[in-house]
Formats: structure tokens, sequence, C-alpha cells
């Protein structure tokens, strides 16, 4: 017979037992993917315009970039936070690359009321660099530098476009995400040391927008992702896994582009890894191999990535000074951005293609 105190032992362990198991369950429970509920409709600029919510967590992200016809690539990101000490933060990073040119790069962060924006359309000035939209399908970015500046019209050949949904709810949060411009012709004119250069990218300029209330670090174990194209054929998917927290489930989408249309979509694709290899310096495991599969009504794809070689960068040292005290804290973040051979299988409208070619993923590991 057990003792009193051994009853209370097991008594008290299957309740810690039991509400541990109920905790993993109401966190599933009310965890959704980019497959399920909401509106799956196409977003609209109205929907970029910034949140500006009093959430501690609070963060929004809004990236353009071009890679140039003849060379060069030109990328712009703005980011609004309460991340760290102080609230309606707003930043921007510039990176200018023209061949025959040296490399460029701006950031400067700015505290709330040093920067603007519109709340009755998408329009953003943060450090004399600006994105406003031009109507639907049209957005203008410019940036004027000391050393450099420039002006670019993007100009969408696809439209505006989302996962699903396009968020990731769970029970006391958010994580939204949109394409602004999956596919976009771009011109302008670049200014160096008062020579303006006339540039321009053909269907090869990319925008999109991320919005949360909930820190990185607390959210997600892991951000992966890979944005390719090869002719006329395009090709993009994401995969987040939740934190433990959140249930730990993995969340995949990805997307097939031809031309100027979106020719598949799954919100809801399977991702296995393959090949899986252990860095001693941070501890993480991550796959130098990963295959997607996904379907929509008859169609389906079958997308094989095998990498070659890695790059490992040390996140915490590109973060600014306030979010890094508050991430290193909490998290241990490193990216892995592996080469790779891709062939993507397809089965679309009742015929049958492929595509391979060389291209990368990236991986972003936050969390243990």
């Amino acid at each position: 017979m057990k003792k009193p105190i051994q009853k209370f032992a097991t008594f008290a362990a299957s309740l810690l037992l039991f509400a541990a198991l109920a905790g993993v369950s109401s966190a599933h429970a009310q965890t959704r993917g980019w497959a399920h509920g909401g509106k799956k409709s196409a977003p609209s600029t109205s929907d970029l315009v910034p949140k500006m919510s009093s959430n501690m967590a609070y963060t929004e992200r809004y990236g353009f970039a071009v890679d140039l016809d003849g060379g060069g690539h030109i990328g712009v990101d703005w980011t609004i936070s309460n991340l760290g000490w102080g609230n309606g933060k707003g930043g921007a990073d510039v990176r200018v690359n023209l061949p025959k040119h040296k490399n460029y790069r701006f950031k400067k962060e700015l505290g709330e009321g040093e920067w603007q924006y519109s709340t009755k359309q998408f329009a953003m000035n943060i450090a004399d660099t600006s994105v406003h939209a031009r109507g639907k399908n049209s957005f203008l970015v410019t940036h004027k530098g000391e050393d450099i500046s420039f002006s670019l019209t993007f100009t969408n050949t696809t439209p505006m476009w989302q996962p699903g949904n396009g968020e990731i709810r769970v029970k006391d949060g958010y994580y939204k995400f949109n394409i602004l411009a999956p596919r976009a012709n771009v011109k302008g004119h670049v200014t160096i040391g008062g020579k303006k250069i006339n540039v321009k990218g053909t269907q090869s300029g990319y925008a999109d927008h991320v919005a949360t209330d909930i820190a990185p670090f607390d959210f997600a174990h892991r951000f992966s992702r890979l944005r390719t194209t090869k002719d006329d054929v395009s090709v993009m998917w994401r995969e987040i896994k939740l934190h433990p927290n959140y249930g730990g489930q993995t969340f995949t989408w990805v997307m097939v582009g031809y031309k100027d249309k979106i020719v598949f979509s799954d919100a809801d694709a399977q991702i296995r890894f393959a090949k899986m290899r252990k860095d001693p310096k941070s501890g993480y495991e991550f796959p130098m191999a990963i295959q997607i599969d996904a379907k929509s009504g008859k169609d389906s794809i079958k997308l094989v990535m095998d990498g070659s070689k890695f790059k490992r960068t040390d996140l915490l040292a590109s973060y600014g000074t306030a979010a890094k005290v508050v991430a290193s804290a909490v998290s241990n973040p490193y990216r892995y951005d592996v080469s790779c051979d891709y062939t993507l299988e397809m089965v679309i409208g009742g015929a049958k293609a492929q595509v391979s070619g060389k291209s990368h993923y990236v991986m972003d590991y936050i969390n243990k």
C-alpha cells in the first residue's frame, strides 16, 4: 500500500500532466494556419496602411527589391516596431549594388513622431526613404542620401496576393503576410555623385509585407523560405514552425507563377527535411535537402531541393541595440542560407511540366 505522501505525489503528477496536455490542446485548438478561416481574397493597398498598435511586440515590415537588367540589385526595407525601448519606432534599410560602383548601405532608426505615414492611403517616409502606392498595382520608392539617391517605380505584372487567408492566428496574437508585388517591372534612376544612371528590372521586382503582434522569439522556432525564377516560371514557398507554447505545428504554403499569372497555390503544403546537419557552433540541426508536396484540386506539384553548401549568419549581430538586448535574453537566432539544385514537377490543368535550376533556401532558427 502506498504511503499518503506517495499517493499525493502521484495524484499531483497526474494533475500536472493533465494540465500540460490541456494547455497543449487549448493552444492547438486556438491556432489557425494559412488555410483555415478568414477571407481568401487578394489584399489591397488599404491593407498596407500601418496599424500602429500599442502592443509591446507589434512590428510591421515592408520590403521592396529588384534585380536589375544587366546586373546589380536595389533593396529597401521599412520597419515599424515597439520591440525594445519605446513605441512606434521607424527604421529604413537601403542597399544599392551597381556594376562598377561601390556597394552602398544606409540604415537609420527614428523615434515615434520623427517619421511620417498616411492613415488614409499607403504612404510612408522614414529617414528620407519613402514609398507610396500609385493606384492598385504600382508603387513609387525613393531615397535621398548624401552619397546616393534614387527613384524607382514598381509596376506589378502579377497582382497582389496572399497565401490562403493571409495569416496565422494563435491564442493571443497574429502573424500576417502578403505579397505586394509577386513580379513587377521596375523603372527609374539612381544618382551617384551628381550623375544620373537609368535603371530597370524586367519582371524582376518583388515586394512583401509582414505584420505581427508577437515577438519572433516567442512566436516561432523557425522561419524558412525560397523564392526563385527560371525563365517564365517562378516558385515561392514559406514555412513557419511555431514555438511549443503555441502547439509547435508547422505551416507551409507554396505558390507557382507562369508569366503574369499565379497558376498554382496551396496554403497547406507538406514539407519534408533530409540530409540533416548539426551546427556545432549554434547547436541547431538543419536540412541540406527539402521536398515540398502540394495539391490544389486535381493539380499538384513536387519541389525537390538538394543543397550543396551553406552560409551561417549570427542574426543577433544584425539587430539594433534595443532589439538585441531583448532578443539575446530569450533567443539564439541563426540563419542558414543553403545553395541548392532544385527540380519542380507540375501537373496543372492536366498538363505535365518540369523545371530545374539553381537557387538557395533560407532558414532562420530562433529558439531551440
